[in-house]
């Protein structure tokens, strides 16, 4: 597992590590779990390859886990996950080495919690530091006692190219871009997608009725909702207030409530799954029409027919 802080030379090492098992004749997986400046897979996924030759600066993932956002600030779990899942990926397909890009969040109790967690799952039996001081110390001295006693200390390259925020966020757009270039758009009924991380798509379906009584009470036309045990998914033509929020709760009984508007669905990224339950793809929500139950996904042509279940994000392409 490689860790530093931003802009110091991580990814090329992997990929130079990468290069040299190879002409040792090893079989080499790589996780990139940089979730905002990707290089395996697009932006908003850890991305996992197994490399056959020398790697590129850019690759298309062999298998991805789906975090949903370009900054695991607030997606700690899923990006944790998404690492274990994947180094278990590379390991079912025999991977002999397994290297680990990370992020550069190192800094406060947030960067910590999310290295230490790393580390704590997947267990490496090397941890790579760039450090231009002793920035990682206070996190290296907590994992040596119990995690892992290889720590291998080295300073970042005085030719590393600092990258600015304007550049990498070209940079998302650029990778965007490649990814969906070929998928096509596919209108999928509600009934053939289950959501997941949301409770949209598994809920009883509002009747005209309801619909019409839910509007009443938030001032503003419902198109959409769904009832689930004590909660409430609804979709409004505009944002609705938390006085409206609190006069839901209290007069449905509610114990959870989801709001969203037409708006927030559009060019929304997600994942399409199959059937196991494993990525096919990301995709990108073009249209949602709440009145015939329809949902138009830029997707690969492979999803038509596999997809099972949608993984929303709230993460949108600009």
């Amino acid at each position: 597992m490689v860790l530093g802080r931003v802009d110091t030379g991580k990814s090329t090492f992997c990929r130079h590590l990468a290069s040299a098992a190879l002409e040792r004749g090893r079989k080499v997986g790589i996780v990139d779990s940089d979730v905002g400046q990707s290089w395996i897979g697009p932006p908003t996924t850890v991305g996992m390859k197994m490399v056959t030759g020398v790697p590129s600066p850019t690759l298309f993932p062999d298998s991805f886990y789906f975090v949903g956002s370009v900054s695991p600030e607030r997606h700690l779990l899923q990006t944790t996950v998404g690492v274990k899942r994947m180094v278990e990926t590379a390991i079912s397909l025999r991977a002999e080495l397994v290297i680990v890009d990370t992020t550069g969040l190192i800094d406060g109790q947030m960067g910590r919690a999310l290295k230490a967690s790393k580390v704590d799952l997947v267990r490496p039996d090397h941890i790579v530091c760039f450090q231009k001081a002793s920035e990682l110390e206070s996190l290296i001295k907590g994992i040596e006692i119990s995690s892992c006693h290889n720590i291998h200390r080295l300073e970042p390259s005085r030719n590393v190219r600092k990258k600015s925020q304007n550049s990498r966020r070209i940079y998302r757009q650029e990778q965007f871009s490649k990814y969906f270039s070929g998928f096509v758009s596919h209108k999928f009924q509600f009934s053939q997608l289950r959501g997941q991380r949301t409770v949209f798509l598994n809920g009883r379906r509002a009747n005209n009725r309801e619909l019409e009584n839910l509007s009443q009470i938030v001032g503003d036309r419902v198109l959409y909702a769904e009832w689930s045990s004590r909660g409430l998914f609804l979709v409004t033509m505009d944002k609705i207030s938390r006085l409206d929020s609190s006069r839901l709760y209290n007069h449905l009984n509610l114990k959870d409530l989801r709001t969203d508007t037409t708006k927030g669905f559009q060019k929304l990224v997600t994942a399409l799954m199959d059937e196991q339950g494993e990525p096919i793809c990301l995709g990108l929500i073009e249209e949602i029409d709440f009145g015939r139950y329809t949902l138009t996904v830029r997707c690969k042509k492979e999803a038509i027919e596999s997809a099972r279940a949608i993984q929303f994000s709230q993460f949108r392409i600009q």
